[in-house]
């Protein structure tokens, strides 16, 4: 007999199925073909609409006021630049573990957060908010 069916934890083999209420209708051709095609509309729609606006706003702007363009010579180097950041990225992920991976990236959102909110905090907008605050007197709930 085969290890999988006679292992007791694989008991969905020898009920018949889940017996939790798990259980989910299988997929029907009719499905995919819409959950698939919803996702090219939303995938192609937001592409469509912000090229079109683009090139209306784009018309009424002379040359000066147009935004930065894309070069051939750009357009070139971009699959190169693109792959040599795969491979960094793939190796990267292959030599390093996991835990060093998630400490860097949790560092890295740290510093980020810490500077971000120092930013904040600094502009002078809102250290006059802040002085304002604390000179209002707190007002209790009951009135």
């Amino acid at each position: 007999m085969d290890s999988a069916l006679s292992d007791p934890h694989n008991d969905s083999a020898e009920a018949g199925g889940p017996t939790n209420g798990t259980t989910r209708p299988p997929s029907t051709p009719e499905g995919i073909a819409l959950a698939y095609g919803s996702l090219l509309l939303m995938a192609l729609l937001p592409i469509f609409f912000g090229a079109l606006r683009s090139v209306r706003c784009a018309r009424g702007k002379n040359a000066s006021d147009m935004p930065e363009t894309i070069t051939s010579r750009d357009a070139a180097r971009f699959p190169i630049i693109a792959s040599c950041t795969l491979l960094g990225l793939y190796l990267f992920f292959k030599i390093f573990s996991q835990e060093y991976i998630n400490l860097l990236l949790s560092m890295y959102f740290f510093v980020l957060g810490i500077l971000a909110l120092s930013h904040t905090i600094r502009s002078e907008g809102s250290l006059q908010h802040l002085k304002q605050l604390s000179q209002e007197p707190v007002q209790g709930l009951g009135g």
